[in-house]
């Protein structure tokens, strides 16, 4: 049964720092250095008795292959393969897209002008928010990560019926203002923004201590609070 590359590697690690100390030996070696029974039946039958099996190192992107791991007890003769060749990278715990929306990324704030008082209906009302990259600690399988999640895209939804506005600026308060929409009929309302994000890790044991990319998006949601949407008629007076 095969472990995965960075389980038999702390393995190894601790063996080569006390190779006296727990109940297995560890190595490493090519997938088929020997024949049962110095190496399991599996790993015999695969080698030997034309089942699939790698035999040739794959090309990795972050360095040299690394030779197979092996292990045994103390107690018994048999080597067992916990895993075959692989690459530097395979020993680098992975964060996916659910550990990313698992962190806790702070919310672009959504900012609208007027900013106080009701909205005119016929008036543009102008959306904006202030935010940017976001610098982030975990700790992934054990190991200390850091994370950059960048903002890549914004839906404003004005809760007038009508589908939110997507768009790839953050906004500008007036007179520079780039995303806006108009109200046409009396009532209240609470603008919700709902950012995407993208994100890259780096965890603390890689030694080319190198940024990699995170596969899908996170979200946030923020909101205005509730205001009311007013119409102003004109009267004559005398």
């Amino acid at each position: 049964m095969f472990v995965r590359a960075s389980d038999a590697t702390a393995g190894i690690s601790a063996y080569e720092a006390d190779p006296d100390a727990g109940a297995y030996v560890w190595k490493r070696d090519l997938p088929c250095w020997s024949r049962y029974p110095e190496i399991d039946r599996d790993s015999n039958e695969a080698c030997w008795g034309g089942s699939a099996i790698q035999h040739d190192p794959p090309v990795c992107e972050d360095g040299t292959p690394l030779l197979p791991i092996w292990r045994r007890l103390r107690t018994e003769e048999t080597w067992y393969l916990q895993v075959g060749w692989h690459c530097p990278e395979d020993l680098i715990p992975r964060m996916t897209q659910e550990d990313f929306r698992r962190m806790t990324i702070p919310a672009a704030p959504a900012r609208m002008q007027p900013d106080s008082g009701p909205v005119l209906v016929n008036k543009k009302t102008i959306v904006y928010t202030e935010t940017g990259v976001q610098t982030l600690r975990t700790d992934l399988l054990g190991y200390g990560v850091d994370i950059e999640a960048t903002p890549v895209s914004y839906a404003w939804d004005f809760a007038d019926g009508q589908p939110p506005v997507v768009t790839t600026s953050q906004g500008h308060p007036f007179p520079d203002h780039d995303v806006f929409s108009t109200y046409f009929r009396p009532g209240t309302a609470r603008i919700t923004l709902t950012t995407t994000w993208t994100g890259r890790y780096r965890v603390d044991i890689d030694p080319l201590h190198k940024w990699r990319e995170i596969d899908g998006h996170a979200f946030t949601t923020s909101a205005t609070p509730d205001f009311e949407i007013v119409e102003l008629r004109g009267r004559l007076v005398r």
